[in-house]
């Protein structure tokens, strides 16, 4: 195969990874923009209406080591179609749910959907690394990709709220289903299908000593940013006295600033990857020094900036930590290491929103962003890699 074809099936395979992370992203990170009309239609208080944002991530966390599994024994793009197709059809269910006012259907759509997201998640992952890592850009086509998560939600941030207040709810989960099948047909066309040939000698232990640390970091950075990102919304409305679509617009240009430092950290850890871990760690302190004063300013008006800030600075510890553990793992064990890393990342992006809803509702909007600040500086000390590299 030449170069050129490579280079296109490459550029190809990540175009189709990019389109289904937007639209998976529009439903992990862009559904909190529907909180407040959740709120107002169900009438829910804030840990309910967190609680209700928190359980489709709660889904994920009890699935994505089963399709990490998978993804290891079949193939990425069956593993990524199925969950496409399967989401797509959840949010049908959801949106079918919230026309006639069923929480308790809405509950099982947005559970089901979390589920089967999980799966294009880490299928696409093992996809880009396969692709990529072999030439030294696997930061970087990490970067573009997960670029798309704060793209997607930012898109999502803007129109959900938008198509929810006109038509209502369950327009808006149909138009998520709707960008699902798009990302299916890409994904159907530019991700290979076949499987790699079976390795003749042993297969390399996946290092769990080596990145367990990297993954309790991950899960307690993922706390953090998912406490800020999915109550934010509520947070300018509620405290601040914010409109709606006022909200909307700030969260979404959180997303599209956090694209930017997401490829930009890609870049700079392929070409300094001995800073990978200190990137990493500097993330975490300076998030937590961003949340610790915000609490100790508010109400003032700068609170909102720091908050903001924090936001942004907050999601860029994905690329970095992604690229630091596959490079760690051999490649047939990618799927099933990145399986219990995204377990760890979604058990905590359920988790969090609905105990950071707790904190708010029991005592106050500071005491929630100063335990958040503790749980990244926690992150940031836990977080060692050991310096060597997978040896095959």
């Amino acid at each position: 195969m030449s170069a050129r074809v490579v280079v296109r099936s490459s550029a190809a395979l990540l175009a189709a990874a990019v389109i289904a992370q937007l639209s998976i992203s529009a439903l992990q990170q862009g559904l909190p923009a529907l909180g407040p009309v959740l709120q107002q239609t169900f009438a829910l208080q804030t840990s309910g209406t967190a609680a209700l944002l928190g359980v489709g991530s709660l889904g994920t966390a009890t699935a994505i080591l089963f399709w990490g599994r998978l993804t290891d024994h079949t193939t990425d793009r069956l593993v990524a179609l199925l969950g496409l197709l399967l989401t797509a059809v959840s949010l049908t269910i959801a949106g079918f749910a919230a026309m006639v006012g069923s929480l308790g259907g809405l509950v099982i759509g947005f559970v089901a959907a979390g589920v089967f997201a999980a799966a294009p998640t880490v299928a696409l992952t093992k996809s880009i690394a396969t692709a990529f890592q072999p030439i030294n850009r696997m930061g970087l086509a990490l970067g573009i990709r997960q670029s798309a998560v704060p793209l997607g939600a930012s898109v999502a941030a803007i129109a959900l709220p938008l198509i929810a207040l006109r038509w209502g709810i369950a327009y808006a989960l149909w138009s998520m289903a709707v960008a699902l099948l798009i990302a299916a047909l890409g994904v159907s066309r530019a991700v290979p299908g076949e499987r790699r040939i079976a390795r003749l000698d042993p297969l390399l232990p996946t290092p769990w000593a080596v990145i367990a640390p990297m993954l309790i970091a991950s899960g307690l950075y993922t706390a953090t940013q998912i406490g800020i990102v999915s109550l934010l919304s509520l947070y300018l409305v509620n405290a601040r006295g914010w409109s709606t679509p006022a909200a909307a617009v700030v969260f979404a240009g959180v997303m599209v600033t956090a694209v930017v430092l997401r490829i930009l950290l890609g870049l700079a850890i392929d070409r300094w990857p001995s800073w990978r871990l200190w990137t990493f760690k500097s993330i975490g302190f300076l998030t937590a020094s961003l949340l610790v004063t915000a609490a100790i300013t508010d109400p003032a008006p700068v609170a909102v900036f720091l908050i903001v800030s924090a936001s942004v600075i907050g999601m860029g510890w994905n690329v970095v930590a992604f690229t630091l553990t596959i490079s760690l793992v051999p490649h047939e064990r990618v799927g099933t290491s990145q399986g219990v890393m995204n377990a760890i990342v979604f058990a905590a992006w359920g988790l969090s929103p609905i105990i950071t809803g707790l904190l708010v509702q029991s005592f106050s909007w500071s005491v929630a962003w100063i335990a958040l600040a503790f749980l990244a500086i926690t992150g940031a000390l836990i977080a060692r890699t050991r310096s060597f590299f997978k040896q095959h």
